[in-house]
């Protein structure tokens, strides 16, 4: 008799299949962007690839969220997720084969491709991920199972460059991009494998606008999570030019290795990882609103340490070792608001707004990228630690006086905001 992967007692069935395959294929798609991040430093030598390549990553997040939130209100979330795998798989195959005829600007040309059609995949599965979650995990542990997501995405983080880094030394990159071919159909097995549940409701006939504008206005009804996305928005504009410039606060500060470099970047995902341990196997407590206010207390004293720290070997170890506590603090930021949304959002309009939630609150990554090397010229880089720093802090300090976000965790029935 075939196991009947739609009954309710095997959520964790589809659940754990399903996340296997996105950490594998998630896992393969970090190895391969690390080893176009080592290929533009060893072939080009060049500070300004390296930044076109951080922007080419983000900006399919603005410009396309919104759109791939509407696809997955309408049509099935597994055909996305599959087709996007296959998309992405296609590319490296293509990249793989032709990488080699190309020089200079012309192979900045199709790595910048490269990295931008995965990115613009990930745009598409990560919201469908999201809206995939809540549909077949219980409500009484989202909260949980966000943990665990954050937890295997952490863990990815940490053995990524590692692991890329010894391929790179040992095979042409031709043959490592074919890891993201082979963790992409991997992929597409497990989701085809799975039991995903369709979208509730009949299949909208109103435009790809007047829908982001439902998801929109649906996501504006919720004045907590609303005003919370637009504080993470701010938050993210001052953390990440900062975050970006890890590297050069190690080597030109501290007058640190390139090695050392790499410590202060495994700290930080050894931190994020140990979070999303935390919240996978305690929660968040009763009061989740207090799990993500400790979050931004705890990156905001992070980095504005991180500024004052004395210009030696000794600040060095410092950075590198409360760089846990910041990576730490990630997780108590994240995953409690994630499933707040998902038990707050209506199904109906779930792929929508979280893809919405997802452009607005990434659009500050490019603004800090851009902003990243003048800031740091014109300022120094352990001022903008500081700048960084206070700012969360002040964040932190607004979303405790504004009563929706205080009061996010209580349901709308309790709490209209007001």
């Amino acid at each position: 008799m075939p196991l009947s992967l739609e009954k309710k007692n095997n959520w964790r069935f589809n659940f754990y299949l399903i996340f296997i395959g996105q950490f594998i294929s998630g896992l393969t798609t970090m190895i391969v962007q690390y080893a176009f991040i080592w290929y533009i430093t060893n072939v080009l030598k060049s500070a300004t690839a390296l930044s076109l390549a951080s922007l080419v990553m983000f900006l399919p997040w603005i410009f396309l969220a919104p759109v791939a939130g509407v696809v997955i209100d309408r049509f099935s979330r597994k055909a996305i997720m599959i087709s996007m795998d296959l998309l992405a798989a296609l590319v490296a195959l293509i990249i793989s084969v032709n990488i080699g005829r190309f020089a200079d600007d012309d192979l900045l040309a199709i790595l910048l491709f490269a990295i931008l059609v995965r990115s613009i995949t990930q745009v598409f599965q990560q919201p469908t991920l999201s809206t995939i979650v809540p549909a077949i995990v219980p409500k009484d542990q989202l909260t949980k199972i966000n943990g665990q997501i954050q937890t295997l995405q952490s863990l990815t983080t940490v053995i990524a460059p590692g692991i890329s880094a010894v391929l790179f030394g040992l095979m042409p990159i031709q043959w490592i991009i074919l890891f993201d071919l082979l963790g992409a159909v991997f992929g597409s097995l497990t989701i085809l494998a799975a039991y995903v549940p369709p979208p509730n409701g009949k299949e909208e006939k109103n435009s790809f606008i007047r829908n982001f504008m439902t998801g929109f206005s649906d996501l504006a009804k919720h004045k907590g999570i609303f005003q919370y996305s637009i504080l993470s928005l701010i938050a993210i504009t001052l953390i990440m030019p900062s975050a970006s410039l890890y590297p050069l606060m190690t080597t030109q500060h501290f007058g640190g290795t390139i090695g050392q470099a790499g410590i202060v970047e495994t700290t930080w995902s050894v931190g994020s990882l140990l979070g999303g341990l935390f919240i996978s196997i305690w929660g968040a407590g009763k009061n989740r609103f207090f799990s993500i206010l400790f979050g931004m207390l705890l990156l905001g004293t992070t980095f504005l340490l991180f500024g004052f720290l004395p210009a030696n070997s000794i600040g060095f170890w410092i950075f590198a070792i409360v760089n846990i506590l910041s990576g730490f603090s990630l997780a108590f930021m994240n995953s409690p608001f994630i499933a707040i949304v998902q038990e707050q959002i209506s199904s109906q309009t779930m792929g929508r707004v979280m893809s919405v939630l997802t452009a607005f609150t990434n659009i500050g990554a490019p603004i800090g990228l851009i902003f990243a090397g003048p800031l740091a010229d014109g300022f120094g880089i352990e001022r903008l630690f500081i700048l960084a720093g206070a700012g969360t802090l002040l964040l932190s300090f607004a979303a405790f006086v504004m009563p929706a976000i205080r009061f996010i965790d209580k349901k709308r029935v309790d709490f209209d905001g007001q």
